[in-house]
């Protein structure tokens, strides 16, 4: 049973088109299985349409239509990149049926994210490794999270905002247990160790503002202070 969703805020944001790229994708993956939010998002989208339908005329000056032009073609040019990576990806994928191994593990949705060529796996420590992917962003980095089963990452701060949606298996933290479908916001200053089930690998999709930092000795070896947005 999903435990854990986007707030209220984040829900209007990404309704609304106004989302970074990466965070409408952990939006979207989170919806996949939960019907809650999924049920949330179309009632928000069609009040704003009937907001818009029923907004009273007001004349309004050439700057301000210059402006909100604008800012119609920023979101345009988004969403025609995710459009364009997913259709660059798909097309691929068609020409090579080998996917990688976590084909058959994730969601319909996030396959079409997978590259072609197998991933490539950093290894964070013995029991979790990483592989980013490419969607075209500048902000936030995305990625697959792997904790081997009944394996611990290392504990770690957080120095900005990670979303987490986890995909397959479970994993659990000082504070509760994250299942298939759960979307964990943490925020700054954070600090956590992720424990992955024993009977089960955990995959999670990650979404990261800014580099985590290790804590305690391990943290003259920090490999987490990468931070690639691609």
């Amino acid at each position: 049973m999903i435990g854990r969703h986007p707030d209220s805020a984040l829900l209007v944001e990404y309704a609304s088109g106004s989302l970074e790229l990466a965070p409408s994708i952990a939006i979207t993956t989170h919806i996949q299985f939960c019907d809650q939010c999924r049920r949330t998002v179309e009632s928000l989208q069609a009040v704003g349409g009937e907001m818009l339908e029923e907004a009273a005329s007001v004349p309004v000056s050439d700057d301000l239509l210059d402006n909100v032009f604008a800012h119609i073609d920023s979101d345009s040019s988004q969403e025609q990149s995710l459009s364009r990576v997913q259709h660059e990806v798909g097309k691929v994928h068609s020409e090579n049926e080998v996917l990688g191994e976590l084909a058959s593990t994730v969601p319909a949705y996030i396959r079409k994210f997978l590259p072609a060529e197998p991933l490539k796996w950093r290894f964070l420590s013995p029991s979790l490794k990483t592989a980013t992917i490419s969607v075209g962003e500048d902000v936030n980095e995305l990625s697959f999270l792997k904790i081997k089963a009944g394996g611990k990452a290392p504990v770690h701060t957080h120095k900005g905002t990670e979303i987490t949606v986890v995909l397959k298996g479970c994993f659990s933290d000082e504070e509760d247990l994250y299942q298939p479908g759960d979307f964990i916001v943490r925020q700054a200053g954070e600090t956590h160790q992720p424990i992955a089930a024993q009977n089960e690998e955990c995959i999670c999709l990650s979404v990261l503002s800014a580099p985590i930092q290790l804590t305690g000795i391990k943290s003259m070896l920090n490999p987490f202070l990468s931070f690639a947005p691609s």
